[in-house]
């Protein structure tokens, strides 16, 4: 009995030695196909650097870049004296240039501020303008409003009244009055007035209304002529 407790455990050994005999022969029958697969994909060696560095090296010539040229010095005293009278001359022209250069730059900066000094003379004559032009109108109107409460003064007056007060006016004043007046309202202040004075008033309104045609003419001038085909 004794004798075969002791197998037992010698047994198991030898079973579990003949498992492990089996589990490598297993693993080196699968790890041969990847080896091969490996050894068919590896890369192959690297050629040797022999031949490249047996290449003859570029000069050191070619590589280098080409040092510029250095411009001549001239000498003064390896010179002609033709020569330096020329180099004098072109020296002085250059200093003549740039003298005249200098001249017209400050000519240019006097002529844009005089030209600033013009721009902004125009611009407050034609301010000054735009303001006259409105005092000249409104003078107008004010004179045409006089005259025309004088019209309706006289034109409500008696002939022989209106033409003694008519008579004590000056010439501008008579003409105004008689031109914004009714033909048949004016007619009888000039027959009530002193014939002399009713006869001056009359030619020198009739001189200007002949003068107005006139103008009137010349200006539709070129409006007819730009009008021709």
């Amino acid at each position: 009995m004794e004798f075969r407790l002791r197998l037992v455990p010698v047994a198991i050994v030898a079973t579990l030695a003949l498992l492990g005999v089996k589990l490598a022969n297993v693993w080196l029958a699968m790890d041969a196909p990847v080896a091969a697969a490996r050894a068919q994909h590896a890369p192959e060696p690297a050629k040797s650097a022999a031949p490249a560095a047996q290449a003859p090296a570029a000069p050191s010539a070619a590589a280098a870049p080409a040092s510029p040229e250095k411009s001549p010095v001239l000498d003064p005293l390896a010179m002609s004296p033709s020569e330096v009278e020329l180099l004098q001359k072109l020296s002085e022209r250059r200093s003549e240039l740039d003298k005249r250069a200098a001249e017209l730059s400050q000519r240019e900066v006097l002529l844009q501020a005089a030209e600033k000094r013009i721009d902004e003379k125009i611009a407050r004559l034609e301010l000054l303008e735009k303001d006259i032009g409105g005092i000249v109108d409104k003078q107008n109107e004010e004179d045409e409003a006089r005259i025309r409460s004088l019209v309706k003064i006289y034109e409500t007056m008696k002939p022989h009244d209106a033409a003694r007060i008519f008579e004590q006016l000056d010439l501008p004043v008579q003409l105004a009055v008689l031109e914004h007046m009714k033909e048949r309202n004016a007619a009888p202040i000039l027959a009530a007035m002193d014939p002399s004075k009713a006869k001056a008033v009359t030619l020198a309104l009739a001189e200007r209304k002949d003068q107005r045609a006139k103008a009137q003419v010349a200006s539709d001038k070129p409006q007819r002529a730009a009008a021709r085909p």
